[in-house]
């Protein structure tokens, strides 16, 4: 089983965001779903465009409640004639399960595979998830102004690539740094909208699947309850912890969704606060520790209603 590091975690992070070192995704595993209906069949379940996925494409998507919140993060690979899925280890039975009970007469099976994924800054050989949150989107929205370059992919394999190893640790604070949500980031109540994960994992103007009235209902109507930030604390040592307490003053406005020792830019976390939360004089309050931290914005406060109001910058507002 992967370590979190094998050393030096700040090393490692270097290497890996250069391309020299790979990261074994051992919190997740790799699902395959085979049969000439595959592709139709899983297209009308998730949030993404699945049917004109090219051979060799892959792409983001998420399995939602009928209400819009977020149940499973799938990463797709169409690879010859089945479609690989990346997906959280900790879900993935719920998962395969619901898949299974879905199937009706569509020509598809589901099952779980002793690949594995590793993940790189780099082009490999081999069938590849190429992340799509840093990019432009073709068929949805950025709530972003400006977003980070994350040139992340996942290989699956039965081996890693000849490259050094580094461990979770080193991805965690990469992600972190670039505000890259994942599934361990959600709780039952989370939405898309929340995470800016329409970007990468919702097609906006394909067919009907689960939730999509929800998704449509927030982003054209309404504002998301929560949006994600990273927070960037003044103790550049100080590392907070998943679950850790956010507070504007004396209110508690958010929780620490993941936080990490990053090799430039110090103590940062990745966090979900209210809508309102004001973008000065926030705190993590970690134990006895209280962290005064500034604020990066990446889902703004007037995310949604068609994102056609004018938004504020995605860096360090100043409250001018």
């Amino acid at each position: 089983m992967t370590l979190e590091h094998f050393g030096n975690p700040l090393l490692e992070q270097r290497k890996l965001q250069e391309g020299k070192a790979y990261v074994e995704r051992s919190d997740q595993v790799v699902i395959s779903i085979t049969g000439e209906d595959r592709a139709s069949w899983l297209h009308a379940l998730v949030s993404q465009d699945i049917l004109n996925l090219k051979p060799g494409e892959s792409t983001e998507a998420l399995l939602l409640t009928p209400q819009g919140h977020i149940e499973h993060q799938l990463k797709v690979i169409s690879h010859a004639k089945e479609l690989l899925v990346i997906t959280d280890s900790a879900r993935s039975e719920a998962l395969i399960d619901w898949l299974t009970k879905m199937r009706f007469r569509a020509k598809v099976s589901v099952t779980k595979t002793e690949l594995r994924a590793f993940g790189v800054f780099a082009e490999v050989a081999g069938p590849s998830w190429v992340d799509g949150f840093s990019l432009v989107p073709k068929a949805s929205v950025s709530y972003a102004s400006e977003r980070a370059q994350f040139s992340y992919r996942e290989l699956v394999a039965d081996a890693p690539p000849e490259l050094e190893r580094a461990g979770l640790m080193a991805y965690q604070a990469l992600r972190v740094a670039a505000g890259r949500p994942e599934i361990s980031d959600i709780d039952e109540r989370s939405l898309p909208h929340e995470f800016d994960w329409l970007s990468s994992a919702v097609h906006l103007t394909k067919g009907c699947y689960r939730g999509q009235e929800s998704v449509a209902k927030v982003h054209n109507l309404g504002h998301p309850p929560r949006r994600i930030a990273i927070l960037h604390l003044e103790q550049g040592d100080a590392l907070c912890a998943k679950g850790d307490e956010v507070f504007y003053q004396d209110k508690k406005v958010g929780t620490v969704l993941a936080g990490a020792l990053h090799f430039e830019l110090g103590s940062i976390a990745l966090v979900l606060v209210n809508r309102n939360t004001p973008y000065l004089d926030l705190a993590v309050h970690s134990g006895e520790s209280v962290n005064p931290a500034s604020q990066q914005v990446l889902v703004p406060a007037d995310a949604g209603k068609a994102a056609n109001l004018p938004r504020p910058s995605a860096f360090k507002l100043s409250g001018k």
